[in-house]
């Protein structure tokens, strides 16, 4: 081969510098990276208990009402409504232990800086407050029940005398 025709061979097979590798990508796909790159970081840091303490309150309360909603026949959904619920319930009973502390000290403490009861012991005054109400309609029942034999007994010795 002629040696002219191999150089100008081997000019045409040579690569030339590529242009866009001095310079950066594109700057909108730029901005928009180093958004996802925040918005990764503001998910992936812990956030403070009192974040976590409202947000399960907030959860707490829509699936109490849920539950509370539901139709009666809705057998599945409200199932799952109140184990929503109670796992919420323990979330919030957590996040309240972490953030005031646990036993006497920490309900003193909640109920001194957000005038509220822990969420366990609001709980446990609705169940006392319904046991209470039973108790109370079971005794007005039995005490009527008592009466109307009393009245019974009277009206039958009464109608036996004569």
């Amino acid at each position: 081969m002629n040696p002219a025709a191999i150089s100008a061979r081997s000019l045409l097979l040579t690569t030339m510098p590529f242009a866009r590798a001095q310079r950066q990508p594109w700057p909108v796909a730029q901005d928009a990276l180093r958004g996802l790159s925040r918005l990764a970081e503001s998910l992936l840091t812990p956030r403070g208990p009192s974040d976590e303490l409202d947000e399960a309150r907030e959860l707490l309360a829509y699936w109490e009402q849920r539950a509370c909603r539901l139709p009666r026949w809705a057998l599945m959904r409200r199932r799952e409504a109140r184990a929503a619920a109670w796992r919420w319930r323990e979330r919030v009973r957590d996040a309240e232990r972490e953030r005031y502390g646990r036993g006497l000290l920490g309900v003193a403490s909640q109920l001194a800086l957000e005038r509220r009861a822990p969420a366990t012991l609001a709980r446990r005054g609705r169940q006392a407050a319904r046991v209470a109400a039973y108790m109370v309609v079971t005794a007005a029942i039995t005490l009527a029940l008592v009466a109307a034999a009393a009245v019974a007994v009277v009206a039958e010795t009464v109608l036996g005398a004569l």
